[in-house]
């Protein structure tokens, strides 16, 4: 069976950091689609291809895509473009960067980017198409559900869950045991001592729900 090919949506600030993690990964990268890119242009060496309609030309036999989507605060456009393409029949790869440490027993989905230097501890679950940023930390026992996204420096402590599309911010601080609803936003540098209902976000040291 020939290998598919692997194509990166969307080539950004998230982009970018996904593509050098997959090449120092060694992972073959056949093109980028990014309809704000130039046609033909390089980054990093992959040629940007053009737009949707061109990746629609590739059957879903024979193309298998990265979400280079990014959050800032809103999972939502991640989950879109995740949801759209599956939906179409498209698997999604994801990628473990080299300078990330993952433990015994961890369990992480195909779709998942584990960026560089970032720490999972023994028996961590990480669902589908997460994102666990630079230099974040995930202790052990924790659950990280579909979609979410952990920001550069976040710090999650041990048997710690964390609901489907929620967001934890850059240096945010989640203790022992919490559990975070769905589609939660965890504020850059919060520390959450207590359970966050789901869509609720929260900010501050101790966090508390934003009015």
């Amino acid at each position: 069976m020939t290998a598919k090919k692997n194509y990166l949506i969307a080539c950004g600030g998230h982009g970018r950091v996904v593509l050098d993690a997959l090449l120092a990964s060694q992972q073959k990268v056949d093109g980028i689609i990014d309809a704000q890119l130039a046609k033909d242009s390089e980054i990093f060496g992959v040629k940007v291809l053009g737009d949707d309609q061109l990746l629609k030309s590739f059957a879903p036999s024979v193309a298998q895509l990265v979400n280079g989507i990014g959050s800032t605060g809103n999972t939502t456009k991640r989950f879109e473009i995740f949801k759209y393409w599956s939906d179409l029949g498209y698997q999604f790869m994801g990628v473990i960067h080299p300078a990330a440490s993952i433990g015994a027993e961890c369990k992480v989905s195909q779709s998942a980017q584990i960026m560089a230097g970032a720490v999972l501890q023994n028996r961590v679950s990480i669902g589908e198409n997460v994102v666990i940023n630079t230099r974040a930390s995930v202790d052990h026992d924790a659950i990280i559900a579909d979609h979410a996204v952990v920001s550069p420096g976040a710090i999650i402590s041990g048997s710690v869950k964390i609901g489907r599309g929620s967001f934890v911010g850059a240096g945010a601080v989640i203790i022992q045991g919490i559990e975070i609803g769905d589609n939660c936003v965890i504020g850059a540098g919060a520390v959450v001592r207590h359970n966050v209902k789901p869509q609720t976000t929260v900010v501050g040291n101790p966090a508390a729900q934003l009015e």
